[in-house]
């Protein structure tokens, strides 16, 4: 029995697909106008739709708009689209953004080449194939990379499209043309344009989906993290914190506390301006980031005040730990507001029930006796909590 869809029918699908997942990202677009990411997918849509339109009128149209302004289009759309999916994971930097544009270029120029003086559909397939298929491969690779399981599941969909653009390519210069062609009624023609009506749809789906899981991660740090500082905040510093008491317990293992704050911090606000102030708490999350070990935390609890856990450090690597910080902040860095902090520090082997509040009261203790003593420095809180 002989296999007979139109080319026409499958391509307006792809139409009409592209223009609903079109008008879904525009209508939450229109909320999230500085979203680089949600405009450059709606670009790539833009560009498919455009396309797609174009190669519904083959052979009535000019083959200089059906063919060589539609592949175009069309591979401009995918660049954007692979783009897209490369900056959600994080790896769309300066240097990869040049290589897509210089990649797209080279691309649309080598086809147009093509088009005007090598014009045979077989010589169009296989160059569009093979270079499609290099287009999609970063998706893979990223994909592989991320420890998002729907992205790792997007790189395989990826895969299959690179898998796919390569048999393509290849086949066009073994397949009879006539056979091969999108155009011509019959069963490769039906398996391949539905396929790609899937694949399509299915990229739609995971950009979305994609999207959402950017938008959790981003929910999670700020529900979390102080955005000024990048330090966990009170109540996220106190959950882990505390879970590192428990496991503490079970291992009969000593942890160490530290809290402190900076000394005349209103004084420095009043005289340099919250600018500087605020350089501050940021210098001085800094170098606290780049002494802690792994297992270590530090969160900041309000104002200037922020607290630090050394997992498995005794009163010795505690106390070596703060001196080497009043140090490095004594230094200072040049150009910056010279200033020094003072800190209440309390060792212990955690129990089964110890809280944070209980070393928290503590310390808070100790820091006043530190500030007493004439600051810049610290102070060991009682072992008696």
């Amino acid at each position: 029995m002989e296999i007979y869809v139109d080319s026409t029918i499958i391509t307006a699908l792809l139409f009409i697909g592209f223009l609903f997942t079109l008008i879904m990202i525009g209508s939450y677009g229109y909320t999230h106008k500085r979203d680089l990411t949600l405009n450059m997918f709606f670009l790539a849509k833009c560009c498919q739709i455009l396309a797609v339109s174009l190669m519904v009128f083959r052979g009535d149209i000019p083959d200089v708009l059906s063919i060589w302004l539609a592949n175009i289009v069309l591979y401009a759309g995918t660049s954007l689209e692979v783009a897209v999916l490369v900056n959600l994971q994080g790896y769309l930097r300066p240097k990869m953004r040049l290589i897509y544009i210089y990649v797209t270029t080279a691309g649309i120029m080598g086809f147009s080449i093509l088009f005007i003086f090598y014009n045979t559909e077989s010589d169009r397939i296989a160059y569009y194939s093979f270079l499609t298929a290099i287009l999609l491969l970063p998706v893979c690779l990223v994909g592989f990379k991320s420890s998002s399981l729907l992205m790792k599941v997007v790189s395989l969909l990826y895969g299959v499209g690179v898998i796919f653009s390569i048999v393509r390519g290849m086949a066009a210069f073994f397949v009879p043309i006539q056979s091969f062609t999108l155009y011509n009624p019959g069963v490769l023609q039906l398996v391949v344009l539905l396929s790609f009506y899937v694949l399509s749809n299915l990229m739609n789906l995971a950009f979305l989906l994609l999207m959402k899981e950017k938008v959790d991660r981003e929910l999670v740090v700020l529900a979390n993290y102080d955005d000024l500082t990048g330090a966990l905040n009170r109540r996220s510093f106190t959950q882990h914190a505390e879970h590192i008491l428990r496991q503490s317990a079970k291992k009969q293992a000593v942890v160490s506390y530290l809290l402190l704050d900076v000394d005349h911090f209103k004084t420095i606000n009043d005289t340099h301006g919250h600018v500087a102030g605020d350089q501050v708490l940021r210098d001085l999350s800094q170098t606290i980031q780049g002494m802690l070990d792994k297992g270590d935390l530090y969160g900041r609890y309000g104002g200037d005040e922020f607290g630090i856990l050394l997992s498995e450090k005794n009163e010795e690597e505690a106390d070596r730990f703060a001196a080497g910080l009043c140090n490095t902040l004594n230094r200072g860095k040049p150009g910056s507001v010279p200033f020094h902090i003072s800190m209440g520090i309390l060792t212990v082997r955690p129990t089964d029930n110890m809280k944070m509040e209980a070393l928290y009261a503590a310390c808070d203790t100790a820091l006043y006796e530190a500030k007493s003593n004439g600051r810049n420095g610290f102070q060991r809180a009682s072992r008696s909590i």
